[in-house]
């Protein structure tokens, strides 16, 4: 089996509940742990997920826990390294970043009354503290693939010649990678794992919950956890090629398409 989770945004106990009932199914046989990014911000937690996807990577191998990086991880690296400051929009109140130092050090954040000041400060122990986090980080795969399917982020390059489709991988940027939008939807000659954009704005309900599946070769599972508070997670046989939203409570539900109401809907 495959299993995939997607945007696990800062939901630390979640995040721990799914893994927790992941890993006995990772021991001991050829299944594999796919998660496709964005493991901080929106939450309040949000070190504790990144630490806890590279230790999965760590105690399973990067075979068999694959992690990929998210637009969240990249804005996050662009402002320690690169001076970008996309990501200090999604920081309101220092809700990640505040995850990343020590009580002291958050105290020590808050005297400064300058925020030039605030944000070199936070910057440098940022690093200081997380070398090793940050690096494996930053060296972060943006897809896996297999014989039948591209496990990414957000997307990859769809409009291409026919004779260059096989090649997409290749030819798609970084940043759509982790930050295509719209999304995809309709047959391509892979299938397509993705999250980033959230199940319930691909349906057009604001309460469909499940996995979304377009009838042809894409999947989303992007949940929007910091609102629902639930973690989606497919599931692929490889053995039978079916593919399955794996519940809570241990259940694998098929994945099909409906049609009701001119909208897609699992079943």
């Amino acid at each position: 089996m495959i299993y995939a989770m997607s945007d696990v945004h800062g939901q630390y106990e979640l995040f721990a509940n799914r893994v927790k009932q992941i890993r006995p199914l990772l021991q001991g046989n050829d299944d594999k742990l796919i998660l496709l990014g964005d493991y901080i911000d929106q939450g309040n937690k949000s070190f504790a997920c990144l630490k806890l996807a590279f230790q999965l990577e760590q105690e399973f191998g990067k075979e068999k826990v694959i992690v990929l990086k998210g637009n969240h991880e990249v804005w996050f690296e662009e402002f320690l390294f690169l001076n970008e400051d996309v990501w200090l929009a999604e920081d309101q109140d220092f809700l990640t970043s505040k995850t990343f130092l020590t009580k002291e050090q958050f105290e020590e954040l808050h005297a400064l009354s300058n925020q030039g000041e605030r944000i070199r400060y936070l910057k440098t122990r940022i690093k200081e503290n997380h070398k090793e986090l940050l690096s494996w980080m930053r060296k972060l795969r943006l897809f896996y693939e297999t014989d039948t399917q591209i496990f990414v982020h957000a997307g990859v390059e769809e409009e291409l010649p026919e004779e260059e489709v096989e090649w997409c991988t290749f030819g798609t940027p970084d940043y759509v990678m982790t930050g295509k939008f719209p999304p995809a939807i309709g047959r391509f000659y892979k299938d397509i794992i993705a999250g980033h954009v959230s199940v319930s704005s691909l349906a057009r309900d604001k309460n469909f919950r499940d996995i979304f599946f377009d009838g042809e070769s894409h999947y989303y599972i992007d949940g929007t956890v910091a609102k629902f508070k639930r973690i989606l997670c497919l599931a692929f046989d490889e053995n039978t090629k079916k593919y399955y939203q794996f519940e809570e409570d241990g259940k694998f539900k098929e994945i099909y398409l409906n049609l009701k109401n001119n909208r897609l809907f699992n079943k």
